[in-house]
């Protein structure tokens, strides 16, 4: 017995050990990569997908107004300014900060939930958070951001947004149509402007809420602003995204978690 417990404790600390150094690799790699590449990249207005293709970006973080900044922050990332990279504590925001959310385009070719989380994770608090300024990363974000399909076709960063949805750039819309775009990254599908216009409208409204103080997220996972109507439940949400306060609620949630993650895999929500 006391042989067994010595060698799986042996075997423990080997196996610890190769993770540990594992990861220690990720991360001096995706700092190399980013001292050779991305930093290069976002000099030059653009950035490159893993498999090296490069984009320009439509816009940078200071075409944004004041206001629209300020309104993409207190949604999708409260604390990006406070954080290293990870933030499980700020009310509303969620699992998944920007600086983690634009590793996953920037650093992985397939990213697939899951265990690739911690990976993630790492990269973005000791590579991503002491590399890439926080208004860069803003930048990269607002570019390739999704935002469902018009016509069969997927819509990619908030400049195109604006111009599929209301014909015109970000700069001209109205506080409404920009919160609606807004509204609709946590979940695209589910509250897509045409094809949920009532689903939007609401999500919109509660974000007016959330901007202008009359409401205040009640914790980290809060990030729906209250009891969600129920058709929205029906419709499936990203797994833990939202806990409603009945069991039905839990139940459907648990039931309708693998078709959420497949309609919107590509938003902030899940990740």
């Amino acid at each position: 017995m006391k042989n067994y417990l010595k060698y799986t404790g042996l075997l423990l600390a080997v196996t610890f050990s190769v993770i540990s150094a594992n990861y220690t690799h990720s991360v001096h790699k995706a700092r190399e990569y980013t001292h050779e590449t991305i930093s290069l990249d976002f000099k030059k207005s653009q950035w490159r997908h893993p498999n090296g293709i490069a984009q320009k970006f439509e816009m940078l973080s200071n075409d944004l107004s004041k206001r629209q900044t300020e309104i993409l922050i207190k949604v999708q990332d409260p604390g990006l300014y406070n954080h290293n990279g990870i933030d499980l504590s700020t009310p509303g925001g969620g699992l998944t900060t920007i600086t983690q959310a634009i590793v996953k385009k920037l650093y992985f070719s397939n990213f697939k939930p899951g265990i690739a989380k911690i990976k993630q994770s790492l990269i973005a608090r000791f590579v991503v958070n002491d590399l890439i300024p926080k208004d860069d990363q803003l930048t990269f974000f607002i570019n390739t951001m999704y935002f469902g399909n018009v016509d069969g076709k997927p819509i990619v960063g908030l400049e195109s947004a604006a111009n599929a949805y209301y014909h015109q750039p970000v700069k001209r819309l109205t506080e409404d149509q920009y919160i609606s775009l807004i509204a609709m990254l946590v979940m695209p599908g589910t509250f897509h402007i045409i094809d949920h216009p009532e689903w939007n409208m609401d999500r919109t409204n509660r974000i007016k809420a959330l901007v202008n103080g009359t409401y205040k997220p009640k914790g980290l996972m809060d990030q729906f602003y209250g009891e969600l109507p129920q058709e929205v439940i029906n419709a499936g949400l990203p797994p833990a995204s939202y806990f409603g306060n009945s069991p039905k609620t839990m139940r459907i949630n648990k039931s309708k978690a693998n078709k959420a993650n497949s309609i919107d895999v590509k938003s902030r929500a899940a990740d």
